[in-house]
């Protein structure tokens, strides 16, 4: 019998922080080919040497890759192209690439032109047979995800609160993708889905989230995500979902962020960058323990005709860490083909219990419990 040849998977920015998580992770976890791609073929060296250990089978190549002058004649073949980057500014080269391959598709942007992608890109992406995965990693990413295994566990879901703290020990290095968050609030809308309907939350129903692994409760705001969005649709006995981030310390929550929020609606692409290194330096300067990463959901239902209460909590040390394994966790499933062709948010398309089995194989410490009142 003919055996399959191992997919082989580009990974564009590889040398970054995600790109390195996700480099390893996806030798570790999956049989795929990874194609190391970035601007500085010393780094990529650098990076392949440092896999040694868990590339035993010398499944890495090397591709000098700029994201922003993509020769797409000259790509080498591929299967499956895992976006790295933390911009969506030069995605254009990269999805024709995937289009003239018939290649698969996975991002973790916050936003690029694939959330509402126009007409004529989505029938183009559907004729080619390629799956699209965008938002990928924890937020956005698994939220969705979360949700809908919360719902798994009750016969009816009233309500779904998705809450994160994010505290790294040494604070949050300064990448493209801090400086995306900063970008992120030009459209930032402080709304939940309430009583059945979207929206807007004043400050003082902003809600105090309990948090699990010793970081206690802890004021949360409320950020949009488009994966929960249309959750009401899928759940149709759903009447309260958001999701709520909790603050870093107290000069990145009531300096540096109003200070983002301004500049949404006066310079944002001027101030991002240096707003950017002032939240960077705000985490590294001012982090308190405990340290760590957290997503968790609260999920309000009936089991058996009784009332019920179900949390999932989901901890690691390094916030580039859980957003890597959840976007591995989604590659494997893409690589095993079990996606229809089309433009998917990941925390809507994937299958939550094979994907948490597999995000808590790979390290993620997961605790749930579902308790029901006599």
């Amino acid at each position: 019998m003919h055996e399959e040849s191992p997919k082989r998977v580009l990974l564009v920015g590889a040398t970054g922080y995600a790109g390195r998580k996700l480099a390893n992770y996806l030798l570790t976890s999956t049989d795929a080919t990874v194609i190391l791609s970035g601007r500085n073929r010393s780094k990529l060296g650098d990076l392949q040497s440092s896999l040694r250990a868990v590339d035993r089978s010398r499944r890495t190549e090397l591709l000098e890759l700029d994201a922003a002058n993509i020769d797409v004649t000259a790509l080498t073949d591929f299967d499956l192209l895992v976006n790295a980057t933390g911009t969506g500014r030069h995605n254009a080269l990269m999805i024709q690439a995937c289009l003239e391959r018939r290649a698969d598709w996975i991002d973790m942007q916050m936003t690029n032109e694939l959330l509402n992608p126009p007409t004529e890109l989505r029938a183009k992406i559907e004729r080619a047979g390629c799956r699209f995965v965008i938002q990928a990693g924890f937020h956005p990413g698994i939220l969705a995800a979360l949700v809908r295994h919360a719902a798994q566990q009750m016969d009816t879901i009233h309500s779904a609160i998705v809450g994160s703290v994010i505290r790294d020990e040494g604070g949050v290095p300064f990448t493209s993708g801090v400086t995306e968050l900063v970008e992120s609030f030009r459209d930032y809308k402080s709304e939940m889905y309430k009583d059945g309907r979207w929206q807007k939350l004043d400050y003082a129903a902003y809600p105090m989230v309990e948090f699990e692994y010793g970081f206690g409760k802890l004021r949360a705001y409320p950020v949009e995500m488009p994966e929960l969005r249309r959750l009401p649709e899928l759940l149709p006995d759903l009447r309260n979902t958001g999701f709520f981030v909790a603050g870093f310390n107290w000069i990145a929550d009531y300096l540096v962020t109003p200070l983002m929020m301004l500049s949404s609606n006066i310079a944002p692409r001027q101030t991002a960058s240096w707003l950017g290194h002032l939240l960077s330096w705000s985490t590294r300067t001012f982090a308190r323990p405990p340290y760590g990463t957290v997503v968790q959901v609260d999920a309000d239902g009936q089991c058996d005709d009784r009332p019920a209460h179900f949390r999932l909590s989901m901890f690691h040390e390094d916030a580039y860490v859980l957003t890597a394994v959840p976007t591995v966790a989604m590659i494997k499933q893409m690589l095993q083909d079990e996606l229809q062709p089309g433009v998917h948010l990941m925390g809507l398309c994937c299958d939550p219990v094979q994907l948490l089995s597999d995000i808590e194989r790979m390290g993620i410490s997961i605790t749930q419990r579902l308790d029901t009142i006599h």
